[in-house]
């Protein structure tokens, strides 16, 4: 079993122009309306910040509708763990999202997310499709907002109060992705903390490159942190499930810290147990994975650590889970991969620790160093 509970049953891919054009994708949706329409079942139409993913939903979402299939569609670009979260509530019983998730500028892509026991059957199909208007003439009439709950479910999962009560500075980049205002909406009220978010402007092209945390040099973010001796710096990948941590003098952490990190703040103050699955540290990181201290760490948190090269796949539900890009599943709360979660328990651990993130892993690099 994944840790994603609902797994992304199909995922495509391709260049604009080049294999991704408007008769693809369409030809691609009306296979899974076809599906959908036959068993009745209601779709979300979601997208996220890539060139024209707006106009593209739209477009699906006449054509699904067109075949008999009843269509929601979002509001505003939306992060993957929102797409699940509304899935969690059932405002639909699957989603299409307009997205090539954190592939470079240049891609664009198709994903239909789904119960594994949903029972969909998707068979290609390479029937002519009727002419279409791109953009659409006419509006949708109605749309779902999926930022909103999923903002109010972070709310409930997340210590909020502990993080604004006290005088710190979070630095948020939100490489022009899809969540993009959440953290600042959720931080940036009736408290002495300060969330300053950076490149949260729209990019269809994400400035040539990538929207993935572990692919770019997030320079201007560490050069924030560190010259304005702030507490923490996060980078959000543009789905929303990867992340990038930059310490106080401005280095990024080492996904293996990071999932060390959550863990031990896990354990701590949410008094949970459970499996915690590491990526091997990179190769300049000075931890030692020494028996001895993997021992010593897990006899200080109560949990059971193990490093494997993708804790995303494995047949269990881990506490923490994290792959070498930064994506980052907690699985007591989501069956999806959330770097926004993730990012805000940091900064919960940072609020909750008297010397702040380089206390914490000052502790964790003696642990395993000793």
């Amino acid at each position: 079993m994944s840790v994603y509970r609902r797994p992304l049953l199909q995922a495509w891919e391709a260049a604009y122009t080049a294999e991704l054009t408007l008769d693809q994708l369409r030809r691609r949706a009306a296979t899974v309306g076809a599906a959908l329409a036959g068993q009745r079942a209601r779709c979300l139409i979601a997208f996220d910040t890539r060139f024209l993913a707006n106009l593209l939903a739209q477009t699906l979402a006449h054509d699904l509708a067109a075949q008999g299939v009843t269509v929601v569609l979002a509001d505003a670009p939306a992060p993957l763990p929102a797409i699940h979260h509304a899935l969690d509530r059932k405002q639909a019983d699957c989603a299409l999202y307009v997205s090539a998730r954190n592939r470079p500028y240049y891609m664009g892509g198709l994903i239909l997310i789904a119960d594994e026991k949903s029972g969909l059957r998707i068979h290609p199909t390479s029937d002519p499709l009727p002419p279409v208007a791109f953009p659409p003439l006419t509006p949708p009439q109605t749309t779902v907002d999926l930022r909103a709950p999923y903002l109010d479910a972070l709310r409930n999962m997340i210590d909020l109060d502990a993080i604004r009560r006290l005088p710190m500075t979070f630095f948020i980049d939100a490489m022009a992705g899809t969540t993009a205002g959440m953290v600042t909406a959720l931080l940036g009220e009736g408290g002495q903390t300060r969330a300053i978010e950076i490149n949260r402007d729209p990019d269809p092209l994400f400035a040539r490159g990538a929207p993935q945390p572990f692919e770019a040099t997030l320079t201007r973010l560490r050069k924030l942190v560190r010259e304005s001796d702030s507490h923490l710096g996060l980078a959000l990948s543009g789905d929303g499930t990867s992340l990038a941590v930059v310490d106080p003098a401005g280095e990024v952490l080492d996904p293996f810290e990071v999932s060390l990190l959550l863990a031990g703040h896990l354990a701590a103050h949410h008094r949970q147990r459970g499996v915690v699955l590491a990526p091997p540290p990179a190769p300049q990181n000075p931890l030692r994975l020494q028996p001895k201290h993997l021992a010593a760490w897990e006899d200080a948190t109560g949990l059971k650590l193990e490093v494997v090269s993708d804790g995303l796949h494995l047949e269990r539900q881990p506490l923490v889970a994290m792959t070498a890009t930064g994506e980052v599943a907690l699985s007591r709360w989501s069956g999806c991969p959330d770097g926004l979660l993730a990012g805000l328990l940091l900064c919960e651990a940072v609020s909750r620790s008297n010397g702040g993130l380089r206390a914490l892993c000052a502790a964790l690099r003696a642990q395993f160093s000793a």
